[in-house]
């Protein structure tokens, strides 16, 4: 008799456990689900997603340092001392958010992609990355007139851009 085919499985953290609960600063991406264009389709759910982003923020004690929505997902550059419970209450708490805008749908992708920042990772590079890509995207020619990138951690963020190396 042959094995059942799985026809979806959990994306299991590429790191070990503890590394997320070390307060390292992560680039993460949380895609929508199925790319779903939520944050292009409901500029509410945009506007109560950073500030439930910053809320989060200040509860835990987090930092973060950029974030960029676009729209069929988000870019954040976090330090929190456990970014997997970090990525649980954003996501979670969105989500409701989001049922009020479309019944029908999921909000987000299955997990996330992350990369944890090296000493040789300059946090203000990749901050400048992040705030890059509605450019990259097509969405705008000047990131600093995005109104959906920012950051918790410098309070004039575009200062922070203009100066980048």
């Amino acid at each position: 008799m042959k094995a059942p085919v799985k026809l979806f499985q959990r994306k299991h953290p590429r790191l070990p456990l503890e590394i997320y609960r070390e307060g390292h600063v992560f680039f993460l991406t949380l895609c929508t689900h199925e790319r779903y264009r939520w944050f292009e389709r409901h500029p509410e759910l945009t506007r109560q997603a950073v500030a439930t982003l910053q809320a989060i923020g200040q509860e835990r004690g987090a930092v973060i340092n950029a974030w960029s929505f676009l729209p069929d997902h988000v870019h954040l550059l976090v330090q929190d001392d456990d970014l997997l419970q970090f990525v649980r209450v954003f996501k979670g708490r969105l989500t409701p958010v989001a049922r009020r805008f479309e019944t029908d749908r999921r909000l987000w992708q299955v997990s996330f992609y992350e990369h944890a920042l090296r000493e040789e990772d300059s946090l203000r590079r990749v901050a400048g990355y992040i705030w890059e890509n509605p450019v990259r995207a097509g969405l705008v020619e000047d990131p600093l007139v995005y109104g959906w990138s920012g950051s918790a951690a410098w309070s004039d963020w575009k200062a922070v851009y203009g100066a980048n190396p």
